[in-house]
């Protein structure tokens, strides 16, 4: 996909059949994760904050948010219960002094890790039936169609004064 490239006319039952297809398996994947980590007592947002947690540790409440893709309330409130489990620790930035580093304890780290196993075994379940180029095409594909959705909306962004 290149921007300005002319888009080939798709009927629409068959781009609709295509979304539908990525949304059931979004679904079905988040269920199936969500279901398994219940067996750690964790959500899909725990799981998320740990991940990012142990992939990235030092981050801001703010910016464990983005990541996580929610409300800074909701992250704020699992961090709470995160720090008090004895999960979490925080220490104050070195570069901004109002902001909050976080970071995993020991206990923290290894339910990370066990929820990371979990995650691995449905992401290599998911896609046991395709070849490594199978996966890159998919990935290319999606990718492509997630720039396509964010140039659709940047153009649609209407500037504020």
């Amino acid at each position: 996909m290149t921007k300005g490239k002319p888009m080939p006319h798709v009927p629409i039952d068959v781009a609709t059949d295509a979304w539908l297809a990525v949304v059931r398996a979004y679904n079905e994947c988040t269920t199936t994760l969500v279901q398994r980590l219940n067996q750690l007592g964790i959500t899909l947002l725990q799981h998320e904050i740990l991940m990012n947690l142990l992939r990235t540790p030092g981050l801001t409440q703010r910016q464990l948010s983005e990541r996580c893709f929610s409300a800074k309330s909701g992250v704020s409130m699992l961090i709470a219960r995160f720090e008090k489990e004895g999960l979490v620790e925080r220490s104050r930035s070195s570069t901004d002094h109002r902001a909050w580093n976080l970071s995993l304890t020991r206990a923290g780290q290894d339910l990370a890790h066990r929820a990371a196993a979990i995650q691995t075994d449905v992401v290599l379940q998911m896609t046991q039936a395709y070849s490594p180029e199978e996966l890159e095409d998919i990935k290319r594909l999606m990718d492509d169609a997630a720039a396509l959705l964010r140039d659709m909306r940047d153009s649609e962004a209407v500037p504020v004064d």
